[in-house]
Order: C-alpha cells, then structure tokens, then sequence
C-alpha cells in the first residue's frame, strides 16, 4: 500500500469580492475528496489547503474554477530529450513533484501546469536535469492574469467611453457608446452573477448586475438613465481597481525567493529555488542573496532587516553567516550555500506567515453571519422601495426605478470580508518589517486578553553567558560531567576542568540537573533540591551543589548579567498594567538576585511542567528560548519564543521575536490590528445602516442618483483597505 503524506499547498485565486465569494471558494475545497482543511483569505487572496496527498492538488484547482473562480498558475512547454515510451513514467513523475498541478505528454514535449507560490520553472527544469533528461523551455505562460491586471483594461475602457455616453447628443449614439461599457467593462459582474446564482448564493455581483442592467435597460426607453449605467459600472470599477491595487502592494511587501535570481561564478543565472546545498553563488551591491548561507570570499554591508528588524546593516566577511532574502548594499560577497528554496529562512518565514493569515479570527463570525444574509435582505428593501414609492406614494415610475436602482448600486457587503483579513494582514506585514514572525494568526487576539507576562530567565531576561563566580571542593568531575550537556550553566562549570575523565551512564534531567560516572565513581550535579533528593550533607548557600558517592561534595556560585533590554521592556510592560513574573528552573539566589535587579515575582525551582502549570493558571503570555521553555510556550495563551533560541521553542512559540526589544513592537501593533478589525466592521455596518436608506429615499425630496451610490459602495470597501493599511 502507498504511503500517504499530509500536504500543505498555497493558491492564489482570482476572481473574489466579498465575504460571499470567500465562502464559496471554501465550500468548493472543501469538496475536493482527501482534503482535511482549508483557510480562504478574502485580503490576501490566498487559499491554505491541507490535504492528505499532494496529487489531489489538480482536483481543487478544477474545483475552483468550476465555481467561476480561477487559481494563478503558469503552463510550462518543455522539449525533453526522451523516447516515447519514457513519456508516461516521466508525467508520472513530474506530478509527483511539489507544486505541480497537472502534466501532459505528447510529440517530444511535455505541458506542465505549476503552482508558482509552490515551485518555479527554473525547479522543474532543474529537476529534470538532476534526474538525466536533457530539457528546455519551448514556452512559458501565465494563463490566469491577477485580479488587477484583470480590472485595469475593463476600467480603462469604461473611463474612455462613460463621459462621452453622458455628452452624447443622440440616443442612437448614447446606446452605441454604452454598449461596451455595461458588456464588456461589466462583464465580470455578470460572470460573477451567474456563478454565484449557480452556487446557491448571492454577492456584490448580483447587486451590481441587477442595478446596472435595470439601469442601462430603462435607459433603453427614457435617456437619461444610460449615462447613469455607465456611471455606476465605471465607479464601481474604479473602486475594486484600487482595492486590488492596495491589497497588491499588502501581499507583495515581502521579498519571495521564487522571484529572485543567483548568479553562479561563471556568470550564469539560475532560479533561486535551483540552488542546492553545496552550490557557490556571487552577490553583488544591491542584489538580494538567495539562499542562506556562509560567506566563502569578499567583504560587505547586509541589509538584514528582514530577520532582525534592525534598519542598520551588519558587515560581513569570511566565515560570517548570511540569510536568504537579506540585501547586500555594498561589497561583493562569494556565498557557499546551506540553505536553498523552501527550506532557506525566508521561504520558511512566508510559509508561517501565510499560514497566520488565513487564520479566521471569532470577531469575523459576526462579519460572516451579516454576510451570509446581506444581499437577499437588501433585494428585498429594492423592491420594497420601489413598490412603496410607486404605489404607495404614488411617485412616477422614474423615480421608483431610481430609488430601487440606488438601493441595489449603494449596498456594500464587501466590507464586511475585508474587515478582518485586511487588518490581520497589514498587521503581519507590519509586524515582519521588524523581524517578528508570528506563526499564529489568533494570537494578535488572544493578545488582548492577557494581564500577565512569564519570562524564562537564564538567555532570556538574563545574555545568558552565566560565569563561575567562586566555587570550593569538588568540581573536577563536575566538570567532566557537564561536558556532555548543552546548558549555558554546564558550559560554565565545564570550564573549570583540567584533566581527561572517563564519563559513563550520563543522564541529563531538564531543568534538574545531571548524572553519571566520572572515572567509576557517582556524580550529582544540579539544582539544589535535585541533588538534596539524592544525596546528603551540608547545601549552604551555594548556586549549583556537586555530590559525590552520595555526599555533597562541591558547592558552585553562578552569576549572569542581566540584558539591557530586559530592564526597559519590563519597565514598559509594568506601565502598561501587566504583572510581570519570571519563571526559572533555577533554585539558586543568583533567581533571587535577577528579580530583584528587575523589580519583578520570581518563581524559582520549577521543572518544565511545573513552568507549564503555573502559566495555565494565569491569563499569560510566557517568553522564552530553551528547549525547557517548549512546554510552557504551547500551554500559555500566547507564546513567544526568541529567533535565537533552540529550534523546539521556535516551533512550539505562536510568535517569534528576534529580541525582547520586539515585544512592546508586538503588543502595540496587536493592540492596533484588533481596534482596526472593531473599527472597520463598524464602518461596515455603520455605512450600510446610513446610506441604504438615503438611497430608499427617506431624505426625500433629497435623492441619491445610482451612479453616486455605486461610487459610494466602492469607495466604502476602497476605505476598510486603506483603513486598515493605516496600522
């Protein structure tokens, strides 16, 4: 039987206005057999999917588009130099491969459909090369052009072709004129209609179709209704051109490795995602690096704000480290890579940060359930309005179709998809310029209900270059032992050995300490309630007890400098109301001494469950960098792990900041994403509450005319964007 393995792909769909599209898009995955979730986000226009094999990836992409919407992708013609009765293995291959969507093989060539967030076609050609076959691209297209690029001729068009409909001296030639604009400047509105009619559901397109298409009709017979269709498609363009356009630039802030080229020391350019470890690449002044790796010859400047937040650049030279998507200002550079496409930093950052995205915070539920109602609800005050003003009021039929027009052209439920995703993503964006990566998109949120900050000591509040101060008895094998440990202390006590020691049945006990056999005889070494559990004797007030055969031995005293930044962010935390705690696995008085230098509760002793415990029973976020931390990181309501700690406080952390300078940074700014998300789902509801009735006319003898309701709907969803921009 197959192994089946659990997958992750990004797709960048086309074609979605509001929360309505969002839905069906993820009704429409969801579908697909083999997919365990899916996350569809309206602001960034990306759809997260997990599914339980990665072939099933050409089911979705066909799902989506036969609910009406579309999926970039590009299409690859390759000449391949293999016989034919290779050709079926090498498609079987090539679907194989990440990002692939769907291969075809015929006459020598093979047509490849790839998912360009996922690979590129310098991957795939270089796959083929690693596995024998001699290939090269014959043709390249992107056959699904974005959402922008989509918009701008229809807009360009409609801007043409509205004033000269309004200045038109004959009906004959005010028809004419608007004939492109409502079908082919609106087409998308009516393709939009028609899908959401056959997916049982109803959105902006259906409101813009029927109040334009009532319009341009009615114009048909009294004249002085075309130009107010034209007008209502052109500003309704002019809005979602914008808000593609502003969404674009969110999405596009970040470097992308895919986009990127490496130049090899002959001269030549590959793809970055070509790149293999092992490979020697030139960087030159201005250029991105694109890959991690180590500097093999040269001397520069690097911009490496993207992993640091540190608008300065760092000086770089042989031996020094570089990180993929970081710029080299000035210098030269010869890097020898380690690290190369999805597997370099900043390919890992975009993954994590997507992944935060398409997070559906509980505040959007409120926006979804408006949403899921919106449009029926406003179809129904249209004709009501009409009917009332018709028949009720007596009104000329003019005037009945305007107000019912004006009601259809004004509502705006795309406000309400926005509200959220939009602020979530600025938000994310924002907060990676300064280095912090958050993994989890809810804990910008949960943020908000936390009352107290937990910080692990020894490398977090403290640099972590903890020293002997004094020691006396015993240490030689406690030196010997602490050899084989990793923890900033052992290294400390390493330090005092001298000689050569056969070590034997070394146990290391997180956050307790150690044992083993040093030259046939027992050793303790650790905290002082650890070893009092197992030896006897005298502890005195030492840091760090060494118990030999069963007795203390050795008594060590530590010390450790307390950062500067610690000392500024808990002050800064303490002056926003939050209680501040440290949390160590540390027993000894140097605990003692750092919560006195920082003014804060300190609790002392505790193993890594016991770290755990105590932030389950507060409302608080817990900061850390050990692999000790990694429990208390998953059981906080936020966790945030610094980027220079162990790999397993990375993954276990929601957040990741490259200092605890970041964290005011990262409490403000999710203090600001949460008041834009309440602020825009305010204008949403607050907008639609106002005009929808001006529009049905209760300010009469005041009307709203259709073509400056539909500017006023587009300029609405245009406002939620740059609101939310404005973080």
């Amino acid at each position: 039987m197959g192994l089946r393995l659990r997958r992750e792909e990004q797709l960048r769909i086309v074609g979605m206005h509001c929360a309505t599209c969002e839905l069906t898009v993820s009704n429409a995955i969801r579908g697909v057999r083999g997919v365990e979730d899916v996350r569809v986000n309206l602001a960034s226009g990306e759809a997260r999917v997990v599914v339980d094999d990665k072939r099933r990836i050409r089911d979705i992409v066909r799902a989506v588009r036969r609910a009406g919407y579309d999926v970039v992708t590009q299409r690859l013609t390759i000449r391949v130099d293999a016989r034919e009765e290779e050709m079926g293995g090498l498609r079987e291959m090539l679907e194989g491969l990440d990002g692939v969507i769907e291969a075809k093989t015929g006459g020598g060539l093979v047509v490849v459909e790839i998912n360009p967030l996922e690979t590129s076609p310098g991957a795939i050609i270089g796959e083929l090369g690693r596995r024998g076959y001699r290939a090269r691209i014959v043709d390249l297209r992107q056959p699904v052009r974005s959402d922008l690029e989509g918009l701008l001729p229809r807009l360009v068009v409609a801007a043409a072709l509205t004033p000269l409909v309004v200045l038109a001296p004959v009906q004959a030639l005010r028809v004419a004129l608007s004939v492109p604009v409502q079908f082919y400047s609106g087409l998308a509105f009516y393709r939009g209609m028609v899908r959401a009619i056959r997916n049982g559901t109803a959105n902006m397109d259906v409101l813009v179709s029927l109040s334009s298409t009532v319009a341009w009709l009615y114009g048909l017979l009294h004249p002085a209704f075309l130009p107010a269709a034209s007008m209502l498609i052109a500003f309704v363009l002019l809005g979602k051109t914008l808000e593609a356009y502003l969404k674009g630039r969110v999405t596009e802030q970040v470097v992308s490795l895919q986009r990127v080229k490496a130049r090899r020391p002959d001269g030549t350019e590959v793809d970055a995602f070509e790149l293999r470890p092992g490979d020697v690449i030139v960087v030159r002044a201005g250029e991105v690096i694109p890959a991690d790796g180590v500097v093999d010859d040269g001397e520069g400047y690097v911009d490496e704000s993207v992993y640091t937040g540190e608008s300065l650049p760092a000086r770089k030279s042989r031996g020094d480290p570089v990180i993929g998507g970081s710029v080299l200002t000035s210098g030269y550079l010869k890097v020898y890579v380690t690290r190369a496409g999805e597997r370099a930093y900043i390919s890992q950052v975009l993954q994590a940060v997507r992944e935060a995205e398409a997070v559906r915070l509980p505040i959007q539920g409120l926006a979804d359930r408006i949403a899921e109602v919106f449009v029926p609800v406003v179809l129904v005050v249209a004709v009501s309005a009409f009917l009332v003003w018709r028949y009720v009021l007596g009104s000329t039929l003019d005037v009945a179709v305007m107000v019912a027009v004006s009601v259809l052209a004004s509502a705006c439920p795309c406000g309400f998809g926005l509200a959220t995703p939009m602020a979530v993503v600025v938000g994310l964006r924002r907060l990676l310029s300064r280095g912090v990566v958050v993994r989890n998109g809810e804990a910008l949120e949960r943020l908000m209900e936390v009352d107290t900050f937990v910080f692990d000591k020894t490398g977090t509040v403290t640099k972590g270059r903890i020293r002997v101060a004094r020691y006396e008895g015993e240490v030689e094998l406690a030196a010997a032992l602490e050899r084989l440990s990793g923890h900033p202390i052992a290294s400390a006590i390493a330090a005092l050995g001298r000689g050569e020691h056969e070590v034997s049945d070394f146990v290391e006990f997180p956050g307790e300490g150690v044992y083993g056999k040093v030259d046939g005889r027992s050793v303790v070494v650790g905290r002082r309630e650890f070893v009092l559990r197992n030896c006897d004797g005298d502890p005195r007030d030492a840091d760090v007890l060494v118990c030999v055969d069963g007795r203390i031995a050795g008594y060590i005293w530590l010390e450790d400098e307390v950062r500067e930044e610690a000392v500024e962010v808990v002050r800064w935390l303490k002056e926003k109301g939050y209680r501040v705690v440290i949390a160590t696995g540390d027993s000894s008085r140097l605990a003692d001494r750092v919560g006195e230098a920082l003014g804060v509760e300190v609790y002392k002793g505790l193993s890594p469950e016991e770290k755990a415990d105590l932030v389950r029973g507060l409302r608080a976020a817990f900061v850390g960098d050990g692999v000790n931390d990694a429990i208390a990181l998953r059981a906080a309501v936020v966790g945030i792990a610094l980027s220079g700690g162990s790999d397993m406080a990375r993954l276990s952390g929601d957040v990741i900041v490259p200092s605890l300078k970041a964290i005011p940074a990262l409490v403000a700014q999710a203090e600001r994403t949460v008041r834009k998300i309440k602020e825009n789902l305010a204008w949403a509801m607050a907008y639609n509450m106002v005009l929808i009735p001006i529009a049905a006319g209760v300010l009469h003898p005041l009307y709203l005319p259709p073509q400056y309701a539909a500017l006023a709907m587009s300029m609405s969803s245009v406002g939620v964007v740059l609101w939310g921009l404005a973080q």
